[in-house]
């Protein structure tokens, strides 16, 4: 009877400012994905016994994974999270930085200050989509970054996003309770104040992309295509107006790629 092959694992991360993302790739399929809190006060040891539990809990062990790919928001948290990986014996690791191949040909005046996780945002919307493109991620930031018809990042917008616009309110505003929201249903006419800040953060949000999607379209000519990602996209998505795609795990599957075009250089 032939031995079974063993499948080889690249773990692919993304530090954001209030979760790390991270999944787990066997050739170019992704197998798991997940999430942990970031907390830029924690040491690798603890990140590494984080990783080794959800690594467990996918049936994930250490000696299938040869390599990693790193992108971060939060600059501390990547020297963190390499050594957490490189003490389960992950010893490839890539952080991705001005120093790696993306493929992607970013026309700003400061290349170096684009956010790694929306690099690996546009290089995976340009091998996934048709071009032009916009990508619209709801994060902590809310960030727009604009693909022309030949796949170069042209342009970019960012504003707060919807948890820290609920949070800017309760804070400046005195009157102003705070609000958790999962959904709003009910309308535009709030009759009460937490529907109201509901109404005004999430619908708010989702008018706002319509209409920076407008001026993009004239901008470029014709209209993009849109890709939507990041953990409050299920919040806004059922109220946009645009035409889009949600695409979930569009920062790890661009991350994938990179590592890809890295190692295959090498």
């Amino acid at each position: 009877m032939p031995e079974k092959r063993v499948q080889t694992m690249l773990i692919a991360v993304n530090a954001g400012n209030s979760h790390v993302a991270l999944g787990g790739y066997e050739e170019d399929e992704q197998v798991f994905a997940a999430s942990i809190a970031t907390d830029p006060k924690q040491t690798g040891d603890f990140y590494a016994v984080a990783l080794q539990q959800i690594f467990a809990l996918h049936g994930v062990n250490t000696n299938q994974i040869h390599g990693a790919i790193i992108s971060s928001v939060v600059p501390t948290m990547t020297p963190v999270l390499e050594g957490a990986l490189k003490l389960l014996g992950v010893q490839h690791v890539l952080a991705v930085s001005s120093g790696l191949k993306t493929g992607l040909n970013i026309r700003s005046e400061q290349p170096r200050q684009i956010g790694s996780d929306r690099v690996a945002c546009a290089v995976a919307a340009r091998a996934k989509g048709k071009l032009p493109c916009v990508v619209v991620s709801f994060g902590t930031a809310t960030t727009f970054t604009v693909l022309d018809q030949s796949g170069a990042l042209i342009g970019s917008a960012i504003t707060a996003g919807v948890r820290l616009s609920l949070a800017a309110l309760h804070e400046q505003a005195a009157q102003l309770p705070e609000v958790a929201i999962d959904a709003v249903d009910n309308g535009v006419l709030a009759r009460n104040t937490v529907d109201a800040i509901g109404v005004g953060v999430v619908v708010g949000a989702a008018v706002m992309v319509d209409g920076m999607i407008e001026r993009f379209a004239e901008a470029l000519g014709e209209r993009p295509n849109v890709v939507v990602t990041g953990g409050a996209a299920p919040l806004v998505t059922p109220h946009l107006r645009t035409p889009h795609a949600y695409d979930e795990s569009l920062v790890l599957d661009g991350l994938h790629l990179i590592w890809k075009k890295n190692r295959a250089e090498r």
